[in-house]
């Protein structure tokens, strides 16, 4: 949030032909709920493809697409669901509607489901470790086991931030899980979606 310019790459890229020609584009404001009452404007960038005709957004891997909170407040309630905090319990401390928690939690264990195996099989290619079979499992369990293997990741990796483990999972996913615990609306991934290597 200090320096916003920070994670761009230095030279933007089609995501569906690196030949194309690409320029930075414009950015724009975004609110941000730092701490679930003031609001922080962050500015946005985005880069234009002259070949595709298409916008190329980038965003911190600390804001969701769709959501005015940051990541931490979704994965806070993420885990504290997981310990055994009740939703009720969850939205007192942070001062929100037990049923926005809910949403929050029915589409962050929904894609934990459909993510599993996609990006455990990433993880386990990018620290050098064999594939093993994901037994059947609850959502529940489905989401807590991907949040012990994305933090397994955070420790080999020296990644710091071990509150922001749904943001590391964006990032390893390439930009194909970039909506995760949001809204998927029309939005679509221009990536090829070619399978998680290992």
């Amino acid at each position: 949030m200090e320096n916003p310019a920070a994670f761009l790459p230095a030279k933007p890229i089609c995501l569906n032909c690196a030949l194309h020609t690409v320029c930075w584009n414009s950015h724009w404001l975004r609110g941000l709920l730092v701490d679930h009452v003031h609001t922080v404007e962050i500015p946005l960038f985005n880069a234009y493809c002259k070949s595709c005709h298409e916008t190329i957004s980038y965003w911190p891997e600390f804001v969701l697409p769709y959501q005015c909170e940051p990541l931490e407040t979704h994965e806070q309630v993420a885990v504290e669901h997981l310990e055994g905090c009740s939703i009720r319990e969850s939205a007192a401390e942070i001062g929100y509607d037990p049923r926005t928690l809910s949403r929050w939690l029915r589409r962050i264990f929904d894609q934990a489901k459909i993510l599993l195996g996609k990006a455990v099989s990433r993880i386990l290619y990018l620290i050098g470790t064999e594939q093993l079979p994901l037994p059947s499992m609850t959502v529940d369990e489905v989401a807590a086991l991907l949040f012990a293997w994305l933090h397994r990741l955070a420790e080999v990796t020296g990644f710091s931030r071990r509150r922001r483990l749904m943001g590391l999972c964006n990032l390893i996913g390439n930009g194909d899980w970039d909506l995760w615990g949001a809204p998927v609306g029309k939005a679509r991934s221009r990536m090829d979606c070619a399978p998680a290597p290992g």
